[in-house]
């Protein structure tokens, strides 16, 4: 099988990559985290699916690619595009993370359809699953380190056991350990608790003995109590009629108590109406005589009503009066405050008029018109002084009569001692008018009270009848209860006896339900006896299988390891050969593998660094090679990532001379490294970069003959 080209689109790193494979030796250079590895990725995606993706299958597409912003752009999905040739047929594979396809030479349409379906197809074309495909065709770096002695025997061992797939006998080795020893676990526990069958059948006889004695008492207790039972039914029949004798008596007794009751609650219900009729005369002649005298109690109503209305009508004729006296009264008194209040203001300017006069001199100015007084300046002051002191008798005067109108006449105070009296003899009218109206409410009482007194007399002669009737009726049940306690006596000892029988029925019932259990136990122990005598047969055949497979497996092994180092060995001499001209010749292997280079017949025990890395690597290719023989597979590729880390720059120098003289073996190698000194020694050259910034990687194929050429014509 050989690579011819690989596309990628939103791959990891990868935006949009192509490479072409060359044949012959072709280097892929870069920076670590460039994009490298990830082209293997790529390889292993596009032949066999998501199965060969590192991590989640969401963290696949490029994390910088821009969001998807419609259906069916196949440019926003991840594809991978694979070209190779196996059997000299070219196939194309186009995969994305949903779908799949695959294409024979140049045909148009696939031939298969379908993620799972291109997946079968690749595999059946190949012929490998992907971990035989990447074991033997991609070598990495620890699979050297693996194969020299860094990692020890142990190690170095089961790195070729698992690259040849034989670690599954471990795997299943493991489960057959584990089975075995589970089973001996419980084989132990079944052993400890077995017992011995003769005990079990000791003890199932004496319980069948305890069960039978059992059922003879539970028998005998079944007879007991179907006499008793016969026995309390004719006591019971007898108990049943005096029930209901005993019933009709009680009620009977209790309509005649019930009767009683009723009697006595009318009767004193009707004492409590006489007295209060009584009562009620009594006190309505006595309110009435001093009222109405000899007449009619409606006649005094309506005699005393007319009272009250003209009572009322005369006391508001005098009320109309006093208010009319009163007012004029109010009125005079008003008058004479405002004349005397006039006559004071007056006497008040006339007085400030004097005190203004006296202050003037004489040719002075009148104060009143503004005139000068000249010579009459004196008899003008004169006339002033004069003025005043008759204003000032007059103020005395009205002073005077306002004190004397201000007392309230004699005629308003009689007027409305009139008036009070008027008042008092409404108020008593209206009294006597309540009282006559009381008499009405108390001589209503009496016929309320006499009514029911004849209804009482009624339910009082309704409860002796009632009461009579009951006593007859009791006297003809002729109930004694003096018998009917004796035969309840009888009744209850009776039922007792029945219920002590009973109980001890069910408790030897359950008795012998326990034995009968303990019984079936005790069978069933003896049934499970034989199938755990059976079950630790089996378990002993089943534990000593377990032995026997793990000592075959063991066995089958040491077969396997014994059958993988001659073939090994031969592989690994013809390559060692090769790369050595001639000078190694044979490799000699270990039961641990550890290889030995053979010189002149002699086992070398010490070699060189570079010759232990030619080792190590003849080693790996011997085993790629068994790989691709196992899968019938020609072996025409091989893929080297990152094998020169732990070598310094002479020996990497060496081992890329030692992978030229492989080119006669195989068509395709392909060296990934991150280191630039191996650009001198590869034909071809595939360079990866990564930009930090756009945060993707760049490739670009470039033909190291092709420059050495140019190089040279320019020289």
């Amino acid at each position: 099988m050989k690579l011819r080209s690989l596309s990628l689109n939103l791959f990891r790193q990868h935006i949009s990559s192509h490479i072409e494979f060359p044949d012959g030796l072709v280097g892929v250079i870069g920076t670590n985290g460039s994009g490298k590895t990830t082209i293997v990725e790529a390889i292993g995606f596009a032949i066999y699916g998501s199965r060969a993706l590192r991590g989640r299958v969401e963290d696949v597409r490029t994390r910088t690619a821009p969001a998807k912003t419609g259906r069916g752009k196949k440019e926003q999905d991840l594809r991978v595009e694979l070209t190779l040739e196996h059997d000299g047929v070219v196939f194309r594979i186009e995969r994305s993370l949903n779908d799949a396809a695959i294409y024979i030479g140049g045909e148009s349409q696939p031939v298969a359809v379908g993620s799972r379906d291109v997946s079968a197809r690749i595999s059946a074309i190949v012929g490998m699953s992907y971990e035989e495909f990447i074991s033997t065709y991609c070598t990495e770096q620890k699979g050297l380190e693996f194969l020299s002695g860094k990692k020890g025997a142990t190690e170095r061992e089961k790195f070729i056991v698992r690259m040849m797939g034989y670690d599954r006998l471990e795997e299943v080795q493991e489960v057959i350990r584990g089975d075995r020893k589970e089973k001996r676990a419980v084989l132990t526990g079944y052993e400890a608790s077995l017992g011995t069958r003769e005990e079990i059948e000791r003890r199932l006889e004496i319980e069948l003995t305890e069960l039978t004695t059992m059922r003879e008492r539970h028998a005998e207790a079944q007879k007991t109590l179907q006499k008793s039972e016969s026995d309390f039914n004719v006591v019971r029949e007898k108990m049943v009629r005096l029930e209901e004798l005993r019933a009709r008596f009680v009620r009977e007794k209790e309509g005649v108590q019930s009767a009683s009751v009723r009697l006595e609650e009318r009767s004193r219900r009707l004492n409590d109406i006489v007295s209060a009729i009584s009562l009620a005369e009594e006190e309505l002649l006595k309110v009435l005589k001093p009222l109405s005298a000899s007449r009619d109690l409606d006649e005094a109503i309506a005699a005393v009503k007319r009272q009250v209305a003209t009572e009322r009508e005369r006391f508001a004729s005098k009320f109309e009066e006093e208010r009319g006296v009163e007012l004029a009264w109010r009125e005079a008194v008003s008058k004479a405050a405002a004349e005397r209040d006039m006559a004071k203001a007056h006497y008040s300017q006339l007085e400030k008029r004097v005190v203004k006069v006296g202050e003037l001199e004489g040719g002075s100015d009148c104060p009143t018109c503004g005139q000068a007084l000249g010579e009459s300046f004196e008899q003008v002051r004169k006339h002033f002084q004069g003025e005043q002191r008759a204003l000032a008798g007059k103020v005395r005067d009205l002073e005077r009569a306002f004190k004397d109108v201000q007392g309230k006449p004699e005629s308003v105070v009689a007027i409305a001692q009139e008036r009070a009296e008027l008042e008092l003899k409404v108020k008593q009218a209206e009294a006597k008018l309540q009282e006559l109206q009381l008499c009405v409410q108390l001589q209503h009482k009496i016929e309320s009270l006499r009514k029911e007194r004849e209804v009482v007399e009624g339910e009082i002669k309704l409860a002796e009848e009632h009461k009579r009737l009951a006593s007859d009726r009791m006297s003809e049940l002729r109930f004694s209860e003096e018998d009917y306690n004796r035969e309840k006596g009888a009744f209850d000892a009776s039922q007792r006896l029945v219920e002590v029988a009973r109980l001890q029925r069910v408790r030897l019932e359950g008795e012998v339900n326990t034995k009968e259990a303990l019984v079936e136990r005790t069978k069933s122990e003896l049934a499970k006896f034989t199938e755990r005598q059976m079950e630790v047969e089996r378990l002993r055949r089943d534990v000593r299988l377990c032995d026997e497979c793990d000592r075959m497996i063991t066995e089958f092994r040491k077969y396997v390891n014994s059958s993988i180092r001659p073939r090994m060995a031969e592989l690994a001499s013809e390559y060692l050969a090769d790369l050595t001209d001639g000078r190694y010749t044979a490799v000699e292997l270990a039961e641990d593998f550890t290889p030995t280079v053979v010189e002149d017949g002699e086992a070398k025990s010490v070699i060189s660094g570079g010759e232990e890395d030619i080792l190590n690597l003849c080693m790996r290719i011997s085993l790629s090679h068994m790989l691709a023989e196992r899968a019938g597979q020609h072996f025409s590729l091989l893929i080297l990532d990152e094998v020169f880390g732990s070598l310094d720059e002479n020996r990497r120098g060496n081992v890329l001379a030692l992978l030229e003289k492989l080119r006669n073996r195989f068509e395709q190698i392909i060296i990934i490294t991150h280191l630039d000194d191996v650009k001198d020694g590869v034909q071809h050259l595939i360079q990866v970069d990564y930009d930090e910034v756009s945060g993707s990687a760049f490739v670009r194929s470039e033909d190291v003959f092709e420059q050495i050429e140019a190089m040279a014509m320019n020289l």
